[in-house]
């Protein structure tokens, strides 16, 4: 209903200006930026808290942009509902603070993504939770671990590891955490639309937004998506811990996803060439990705993957004194900490995503000091290729 029309120049400025009518649509979903809804009355409030209405009254707990995004995905997935986070690391956190609580344990696979890691094992470990490692790739360490942790909360694993590129067993994985009855959450963040972990037994999958699915650098952004009342808890969960996203970083990331599938496809093909490349040459020690046949996980990347195999590589140079040349040596790939950009970027793992790490189990693990972790954009393989070679006899 319209407002009274004000008399003061004061009111008229302060005070909203009522919506345009009109009989269409936008085509493209608009960005909706508003922090609070206006809300008819006490009965609406109620509603809206107790589910019995569909609509939004703080943007911390919800706002269109989110709920738009937080739907895609959760199709994209197979999944009944979706979370928004303000970052990956927001969404894996709010989902382990949902499900866990003092005396639990979380089961972990090795080599997961450092700032999980993190956690899991240094942050989580204050407040009374323990956690047991088991090697994803083999599902019985899993059903071991499980039948010895009766306090086991929860399950966290990657469909393919950070950074070594080690893919999980993820229908092996899934039914050992299923007869135990504990949840699995999967960080898919390396491995968006190349399978889908819920239709292989996956309770919950994480996304970092930022990252593959957002595409283009300019946004910071998680996701989680799983069973309806599961998210409803890990939303509250979210919405009290201050972890949910805003708007204009979850309208860009609808508009990146846009160009997702085509991404996917192209990234994929430029990896697997320029792997085959890295492998044979003489000054990389090793290539890890899971499109070569020599990786240890090719066999299992073929039967749980389809059209490619990821945009990203790993590969080690022998130390950190030639890692640096080589980043220093690249003309036009530059070193960013990072991935799942539309343009080529490398990263050291030791001193960035890993970086705070216990050294010996990063050298068990295989991140080592010369270890490049090397994320496929767009650009023409060739172009990548010339760049490469010549930094690598500069390194």
């Amino acid at each position: 209903m319209p407002h009274d029309e004000p008399a003061s120049d004061a009111t008229r400025c302060a005070r909203a200006p009522e919506p345009p009518r009109s009989i269409s649509e936008p085509l493209a979903p608009p960005i909706q930026l508003a922090s609070v809804y206006r809300i008819a009355g006490l009965d609406e409030v109620d509603a809206l808290f107790e589910g019995r209405a569909e609509g939004f009254f703080y943007a911390r707990d919800g706002h269109p942009n989110a709920a738009q995004l937080a739907d895609k995905l959760a199709k994209l997935e197979g999944a009944e509902a979706g979370l928004i986070c303000a970052s990956g690391m927001g969404a894996i956190a709010a989902s382990v603070l949902t499900l866990t609580e003092q005396g639990g344990r979380v089961l972990v696979s090795e080599g997961l993504y450092g700032k999980t890691t993190t956690l899991i094992a240094r942050e989580l470990a204050r407040f009374g939770v323990s956690h047991t490692l088991f090697d994803p790739s083999r599902p019985e360490t899993l059903r071991r671990a499980l039948a010895e942790a009766p306090d086991a909360r929860l399950v966290v694993a990657e469909t393919i590891s950070n950074p070594l590129l080690r893919v999980c067993d993820l229908e092996g994985v899934a039914a050992a955490a299923r007869d135990a009855g504990v949840p699995l959450m999967i960080d898919h963040t390396f491995a968006p639309l190349l399978c889908k972990p819920i239709a292989l037994g996956t309770t919950l999958v994480a996304h970092s937004l930022t990252k593959l699915i957002g595409g283009h650098g300019d946004v910071t952004l998680g996701a989680v998506v799983g069973p309806r009342d599961l998210i409803a808890r890990i939303h509250a969960v979210a919405s009290t811990f201050g972890q949910t996203g805003n708007p204009f970083d979850c309208w860009l990331t609808i508009r990146g996803a846009v160009t997702l599938p085509l991404r996917v496809e192209r990234t994929s093909r430029t990896a697997l060439e320029l792997a085959r490349r890295l492998e044979t040459h003489p000054k990389v020690e090793r290539t890890m990705y899971p499109g070569l046949v020599s990786h240890p996980d090719h066999a299992l990347a073929k039967r749980l993957f389809s059209g490619g195999f990821g945009a990203m590589i790993a590969f080690d140079v022998g130390g950190r004194e030639q890692a640096d040349r080589l980043i220093r040596g690249l003309r036009a790939i530059p070193f960013a900490p990072s991935l799942g950009d539309a343009q080529t970027t490398v990263s050291h793992p030791c001193s960035t995503s890993h970086r705070g790490q216990d050294p010996a189990v990063l050298e068990r693990l295989g991140v080592t000091p010369g270890l490049i972790r090397l994320s496929v954009g767009l650009e023409d393989v060739e172009d990548l290729w010339n760049d490469f070679a010549q930094a690598l006899e500069f390194a």
